[in-house]
C-alpha cells in the first residue's frame, strides 16, 4: 500500500514501487521510475526518463534533471539540485544542497559532509560536469570539486579541486 498526496502529479507511463509515501507537491516527468519502500518528501521534482531506486528518502524541494538513476539505498537531503544524465550509486548519502552537474557520477556509498568536527554546519558542495567520484569517497561540506575530475576510491577530498585531472588519498592529492 503506498500513501500518495492528492495533488501528485505524474507524466506518461510512470511506475511507482510497494510501500512509497510521496507527499504533497511532488511532480514526475514521464518514463519515470519509483522503487519500492522509498519517500519522496514535498516539493521534488523528477524529470523525464529518471529511475529512484528501492529504500531512497529524497529530502523536501530535490530538483532532479532528466535521465538520471539513483539507485537503492539513498538518502538525499533537502533542497539539493541533481541535472541531467546523473548516476548516483548505491548507498549514498548527500547533505543539503547538493549540486551535481551534468552527467557526474557518484560511485557506491559516497557520503558529502555537512559539518566541521565543531559541529559547524556547512552546506553546498558542488560536483561539477562529467565528474566520477569513486566508491566510499567522503567529501567535506561546502567543497567544489570542477568539471572533468577523477576522485579515486575511498579519497577524502577536504578542499576544492578546480584542475583537471585524477585525485586521490586521505587527504586527495593529485596524482595525474
Amino acid at each position: 500500500m503506498n500513501v500518495i498526496a492528492e495533488n501528485f502529479k505524474q507524466g506518461d507511463n510512470c511506475k511507482i514501487g510497494h510501500f512509497c509515501v510521496i507527499s504533497e507537491d511532488v511532480v514526475i516527468g514521464n518514463n519515470v521510475t519509483i522503487g519500492h519502500h522509498t519517500i519522496l518528501h514535498p516539493g521534488i521534482q523528477i524529470g523525464d526518463n529518471s529511475v529512484i531506486g528501492s529504500f531512497c528518502e529524497l529530502g523536501k524541494g530535490i530538483v532532479i534533471g532528466k535521465e538520471v538513476t539513483v539507485q537503492g539505498r539513498i538518502r538525499l537531503g533537502n533542497d539539493c539540485k541533481i541535472e541531467d544524465g546523473v548516476t548516483i550509486k548505491y548507498g549514498t548519502i548527500l547533505t543539503s544542497n547538493v549540486l551535481l552537474k551534468r552527467n557526474s557520477f557518484l560511485g557506491p556509498n559516497v557520503i558529502t559532509l555537512g559539518s566541521t568536527h565543531k559541529r559547524v554546519e556547512v552546506l553546498g558542495t558542488e560536483i561539477g560536469e562529467n565528474t566520477y567520484i569513486g566508491a566510499g569517497s567522503k567529501i567535506a561540506g561546502g567543497t567544489l570539486i570542477g568539471n572533468d575530475i577523477v576522485v579515486g576510491a575511498m579519497s577524502f577530498v577536504n578542499k576544492n579541486i578546480t584542475e583537471k585531472g585524477l585525485y586521490v588519498g586521505i587527504p586527495i592529492k593529485k596524482i595525474k
